[in-house]
């Protein structure tokens, strides 16, 4: 399951986790944005890094990975997510999935001046992704953490290459047809070994198709939760996912 972060008290994500790993989830991610993608361009959201830090606390007891799906390159820079990751893992003392992707959301964007063409940041996106992928190598060797570099996004022409060369993952987006041939498309290149597919799935997405998820090889469905409106998650998604895949 994915959790955007605002609307909930952060005291709240905690025990939502508990409640997920209880239903039997795989893994927990939050997403990475300073401006809901619902609501007024004033809103603001909690910062991700900070909640994955008083989650990571929990997560030992709870049995489930821990992740950010994803973290934009566009304004965190590589090596302070490594370092990040690489607390967050061992003192959650699990695996950490580290979603990564170009940004470009534009109310984040306005944030942090960023005024740069889709081509230079996706230039720099390619640049960050290399130097994540060595300083994440060292972190895992210097602390015997287990960080996994996932890639979000699903350009055929800069995103999928450079997953293909980087990741140790790719997430990919509905609709079904779009994310078969964005996987083909992967799966051409010559990947990393063991490189985990997933499809994130938005409230947008009917649950009726998460047999066809499964049958086209996705190794994760990650279910996008929004807040419920009265201060939590409403869960019932992830019940069915949970009750589909027993």
């Amino acid at each position: 399951m994915q959790f955007q972060t605002h609307d909930v008290e952060p005291a709240r994500f905690v025990s939502v986790a508990r409640e997920a790993a209880e239903l039997g989830v795989d893994g927990v991610f939050l997403w990475d944005h300073m401006i809901p993608f619902v609501g007024s361009p004033d809103d603001s959201a909690w910062e991700t890094w900070s909640l994955l830090g008083a989650m990571a606390g929990a997560t030992p007891a709870l049995g489930v990975d821990l992740g950010v799906l994803v973290s934009p390159l566009s304004f965190r820079h590589p090596q302070i997510l490594a370092r990040s990751a690489a607390t967050v893992a061992r003192l959650a003392d699990r695996r950490f999935v580290l979603g990564v992707g170009a940004g470009g959301f534009v109310h984040d964007d306005r944030l942090f001046d960023d005024q740069r063409s889709l081509a230079q940041r996706m230039s720099e996106f390619g640049r960050r992704l290399a130097t994540l992928r060595e300083v994440v190598d060292d972190q895992n060797r210097r602390h015997g953490v287990d960080i996994r570099i996932w890639v979000g996004g699903d350009g055929p022409n800069v995103t999928i290459p450079l997953a293909a060369r980087w990741a140790d993952g790719w997430s990919g987006f509905a609709p079904y047809e779009r994310w078969r041939t964005r996987k083909e498309l992967l799966e051409a290149h010559e990947t990393r070994p063991a490189l985990e597919i997933s499809v994130l799935l938005t409230p947008r997405d009917a649950s009726s198709d998460d047999e066809i998820w499964r049958a086209s090889g996705a190794d994760w469905l990650i279910r996008s939760l929004r807040p419920d409106g009265l201060g939590g998650f409403d869960l019932d998604p992830i019940r069915h996912l949970v009750a589909a895949a027993r």
